[in-house]
C-alpha cells in the first residue's frame, strides 16, 4: 500500500513538472509596453520605406518557423545596424520567437501602411497646399 502511493505520488509530480517542459514561454508572459513600442518603430520604419508588404510576406512565410525567423533577423543585423541600434534588433529578434508576435507585427505593418496610404491620398487632393503634376504648365501656385 505505502509502496502505491510513493508510486502514485512520484508520477503526479513528474506529470507537474513536465507538463510545460516545452514551452517556449511562461504562461501568462504578456508583451511590455516597451516590446509593443520597439515593433511599433520597425514597422513604422518599414511602412516609410515601402518595405511593409515584403516584410509582411516575409514575416508571415517564417511565423511557424519562429526560430529561424528571428535567427534570420539577427543575420540581417549588419544591414538593419544601418537604421536601428543593435540592441533594439537583438530585442526584435527575441521577440519574433514568440508565438504571438509574428501576428502582432504584421497586424502593425498593415495597419502603418494603410495610415501612409490615407495620408499620401488626403496630401494629393486639391486644395491641400500640394504641388500636383501640371500645376507649373497652368500658373497655379503651390
Amino acid at each position: 500500500m505505502n509502496d502505491e502511493r510513493f508510486w502514485w505520488r512520484f508520477w503526479s509530480r513528474l506529470r507537474r513538472g513536465l507538463a510545460h517542459a516545452f514551452a517556449l514561454h511562461r504562461e501568462g508572459d504578456q508583451l511590455k509596453a516597451g516590446d509593443l513600442a520597439l515593433l511599433d518603430r520597425f514597422a513604422r520604419l518599414l511602412a516609410d520605406r515601402g518595405l511593409a508588404t515584403p516584410a509582411i510576406f516575409l514575416v508571415e512565410s517564417l511565423a511557424p518557423l519562429g526560430f529561424l525567423g528571428s535567427q534570420l533577423v539577427h543575420a540581417l543585423t549588419p544591414i538593419m545596424g544601418m537604421v536601428a541600434p543593435p540592441d533594439d534588433i537583438e530585442r526584435l529578434a527575441g521577440l519574433l520567437e514568440r508565438r504571438e508576435t509574428p501576428e502582432l507585427f504584421t497586424d502593425r505593418l498593415r495597419w502603418f501602411e494603410g495610415a501612409l496610404r490615407s495620408f499620401g491620398r488626403a496630401q494629393d487632393r486639391p486644395g491641400s497646399g500640394q504641388a500636383h503634376q501640371g500645376d507649373e504648365e497652368v500658373g497655379v501656385r503651390p
